[in-house]
């Protein structure tokens, strides 16, 4: 069935239900009855066919006295809670509101549907991804759009400012160079230094010594800026300087033979070896010694093993190489690396004990977040692990271990 929505009928001026409150009982009893007539109807207008309905009529639909719909209707029409159409028909703009609304949601769900069977289309033609949404296809509309419009910018006035924007970058100028510029040895030796800049050139008519080409005018940037510099400047000094310095060539053997020091020395998993040997290839090849190298390793891993640490990554040796090797030029450490003194057994059980009660206790406090917690158990924890009882301090566990006849 179709409604027609009447001429008369203006959208924004609907007064809101919540008003009905300060109308008479009896004007909103006969409001009630008319809507309730047009509801069973299925209707917006008291209209037959073609015929516009009288009040008489509407009273008998409604269930309401005539002379009570007479005295009532002037006051309905003038709150806009019932209103007349051109030819006088009764009707009620709150359903022909509610009317529309329905016709517009009726609407976008139809436009949904066509919107997802045109993505679905589009998507099995291999436009879009397979796992991709019709947010894609809006996504890709709305950026040819150009985004949305500025503020206080209706949406042709967006249009007409897109099109012009676009012309614009069409006809781009550029800058051209023309002779009879100054030119001297303190200023920048660039493509332009004999040059002098000129705008308002078309791209379309290029002119010569600049060619639109990028290609051509990168080549021509990179001649230009050669034979600017005078030849009789260039000297052995200056042709060492601008050659970089060749790598060296190392063997793999002893690439592989470093590596498989560095992995024992610092204790890497097996994991770390493909960077190991990419790391130690390049400092290798830059002029660091092997030997050098892994004294490094090997000094930075006992620095790290006094604080209870120890190096899961080959990431983590590369800064104390780069400064033992400078120490190394500088003459701090002289070539070949002396060896570290020796530790007594009674001294690596010390800080292998210590070390380990390190790492326990940061587990104990990573797992409570409660240092005072920690403290209390910790003696029965150390018993349990067989740590001493004393304090975790360096020199504490030392001398716990060492000997007696070394105390006395």
């Amino acid at each position: 069935m179709t409604i027609q929505i009447p001429a008369t009928f203006d959208r924004d001026n609907v007064p809101s239900m919540a008003f009905l409150k300060v109308l008479p009982a009896e004007q909103r009893g006969v409001f009630h009855s008319l809507m309730d007539a047009l509801k069973a109807a299925r209707d917006v207008v008291f209209r037959v066919g073609g015929r516009a309905l009288d009040d008489a009529q509407v009273a008998q639909m409604a269930c309401e006295s005539a002379d009570v719909l007479r005295r009532v209707l002037p006051e309905l029409e003038f709150t806009r809670f019932i209103l007349r159409d051109e030819d006088g028909a009764l009707y009620s703009p709150h359903l022909v509101e509610r009317h529309i609304r329905r016709l517009e949601r009726a609407e976008a769900r139809a436009e949904r549907q066509r919107r997802l069977e045109e993505f679905q289309e589009r998507q099995e033609a291999g436009e879009f991804a397979p796992g991709a949404g019709v947010k894609a296809m809006t996504s890709r509309a709305n950026a040819a759009k150009g985004g949305r419009p500025r503020k206080g910018e209706t949406a042709e006035a967006a249009r007409e400012r897109r099109e012009r924007e676009a012309i614009a970058q069409r006809e781009m100028r550029l800058l051209s160079p023309v002779s009879g510029g100054r030119n001297s040895d303190a200023e920048n030796q660039n493509q332009f230094s004999k040059a002098v800049l000129v705008s308002e050139v078309s791209v379309s008519k290029p002119v010569s010594g600049f060619p639109v080409d990028l290609e051509l005018e990168r080549d021509n940037n990179l001649s230009n800026s050669k034979s600017t510099k005078p030849a009789e400047t260039k000297t052995g000094t200056d042709l060492e300087t601008q050659t970089e310095k060749q790598a060296l060539e190392i063997p793999e053997a002893l690439i592989s033979q470093t590596v498989a020091r560095v992995l024992k020395i610092g204790r890497l998993p097996d994991g770390q070896a493909g960077f190991a040997k990419s790391i130690c290839g390049r400092f290798l090849r830059a002029g660091v010694p092997a030997d050098v190298l892994v004294e490094a390793v090997k000094q930075h891993t006992e620095k790290m093993a006094l604080n209870g640490d120890t190096a899961n990554r080959m990431g983590a040796f590369c800064k104390p190489i780069e400064r033992f090797f400078a120490d190394y030029q500088a003459g701090v450490t002289t070539d070949p690396v002396p060896e570290p003194p020796t530790l007594q057994d009674w001294e690596s059980k010390a800080l292998d004990d210590y070390a380990r009660a390190q790492k326990l206790r940061n587990e104990m406090l990573a797992a409570n977040r409660d240092f005072t917690a920690m403290t209390r158990e910790w003696p029965e924890v150390a018993k349990a692990n067989g740590l001493p009882s004393c304090a975790v301090e360096r020199d504490a566990y030392l001398s716990w271990y060492r000997p007696q006849e070394q105390a006395a």
